[in-house]
């Protein structure tokens, strides 16, 4: 199979168009190609076209790494939790790394409106192209919440599992925390509480101090399971914590 197909000026005039997404794509070789860039589904390849118009398709496979700059429209979307924008921007960076952050706040957004199938589904959509994004990068958590809301907590606790053995901290501490959900599933006793905060929101709390976006759910999470030990003490001591470093967080927010 070649490194790559040229293809002509001359057949952009008769229909090739690619969007309007810039960015570098750093290839094994170390070669640098700027410029227009798409995900190519009938050829399976990336497309860039350069200066002059000439269209060049690489191979996933040849790629090291794919530079390309956060969408203008993302952060909006994310603050107005717009489904239909947060979707658009799934489908236009579709293979293009921002794919996943977007589907990761689509699948919140669905989760929140209790539409639990659809959040999966718009994961799953994800991960049949890189199996990795179900325990691995922005997405992962959104997902195992959708697979536990869906009824499939042993598919979760599989991918919770690669998650923590893979040694990334923010994927391990979310993790962490669906363990501590998965345990609090399972009935409503001292003995459950105590383990899910032993096996899941105190672990992130105390050793994972610098994934910073885990820590106001684990300091809600924690302080829920002392209020159920009627232990109010150390609740209040979390929730002073959760309130003073982590006011403006979602957690920090709810009664």
């Amino acid at each position: 199979m070649k490194n790559m197909v040229m293809i002509a000026v001359a057949a952009l005039s008769a229909g090739v168009s690619l969007g309007q997404i810039q960015g570098v794509i750093i290839q094994q070789s170390g070669q640098r190609i700027a410029g227009t860039i798409q995900w190519k589904n009938t050829s399976k390849a990336y497309a860039v076209e350069q200066k002059g118009g000439v269209v060049v398709e690489i191979e996933p496979e040849k790629v090291r790494e794919l530079r390309i700059p956060e969408p203008p429209a993302l952060r909006k979307a994310v603050a107005d939790v717009d489904v239909a924008a947060l979707n658009k921007l799934v489908k236009d960076y579709s293979h293009l790394t921002w794919d996943t952050v977007a589907t990761r706040y689509l699948a919140e957004a669905y989760l929140k409106q209790g539409n639990v199938k659809q959040a999966r589904d718009v994961c799953e959509k994800v991960i049949a192209a890189d199996p990795k994004a179900a325990y691995l990068g922005e997405m992962a958590p959104a997902y195992w919440e959708a697979l536990i809301k869906n009824d499939r907590a042993a598919k979760a606790e599989e991918y919770i599992a690669k998650a923590i053995q893979s040694g990334d901290r923010r994927s391990s501490a979310f993790a962490l925390i669906r363990r501590g959900d998965l345990i609090r599933g399972t009935g409503d006793s001292s003995d459950v509480v105590r383990k899910a905060l032993r096996d899941g929101y105190l672990r992130i709390v105390t050793l994972y101090r610098d994934v910073k976006d885990a820590q106001p759910e684990a300091l809600y999470k924690a302080a829920e399971c002392f209020d159920k030990l009627k232990q109010t003490g150390r609740a209040d001591t979390f929730r002073t914590k959760l309130q003073s470093e982590f006011a403006s967080s979602e957690w920090a927010k709810k009664k």
